[in-house]
């Protein structure tokens, strides 16, 4: 790599890093019970959503597997 690309690259790094390190400090800070919320709403959402897909599949095998019949509809004209 080229002198510019690796200064950009030590560039992002850094970037991702005060990112990640900003990030712990703000959790951090966030008092506890907020925490626990936050991960009881995560673990509601994430159960909804699961539950959905799980059911949803479910469904469309059972509806899959049912018989079916063709229907032939015959029409005859009287004029002719």
């Amino acid at each position: 790599m080229g002198a510019a690309t690796d200064r950009k690259v030590a560039e992002m790094e850094e970037a991702k890093r005060r990112l990640e390190s900003d990030l712990r400090e703000l959790e951090a800070r966030l008092p506890a019970p907020v925490r626990s919320v936050k991960s009881v709403v995560g673990l509601i959402l994430g159960s909804t959503v699961l539950t959905a897909l799980v059911l949803r599949r479910f469904r469309s095998k059972r509806s899959d597997t049912s018989p079916r019949q063709e229907v032939v509809v015959r029409i005859v004209r009287d004029d002719v």
